[in-house]
């Protein structure tokens, strides 16, 4: 290691403890505050997920009539003339 021993390449930055601790206190600073930011958020979405659950219930179980429909159908138990069941 005595060649490189003064290479700015290798030692871009000198090592300094007063860098050190500034850093540090900037990595518990933000820490700090994030973990502050995350406690003042509120726990209710900002919208009402009612009406996006209510379709998105409808359209499952309107899924789930056509699927059994076709299931009916390929039992033999049903018409299969409507389009949707071919």
């Amino acid at each position: 290691m005595g060649v490189l021993q003064g290479d700015s390449f290798w030692d871009p930055v000198p090592f300094s403890w007063p860098l050190m601790l500034i850093m540090l206190a900037v990595c518990l600073l933000l820490t700090i505050a994030f973990l502050v930011w995350t406690a003042v958020q509120s726990d209710k979405p900002d919208t009402d997920p009612g009406p996006l659950l209510d379709r998105a219930t409808a359209r499952d179980r309107k899924k789930a009539r056509t699927v059994q429909r076709r299931l009916d159908a390929d039992a033999g138990r049903a018409d299969t003339s409507e389009p949707e069941l071919r």
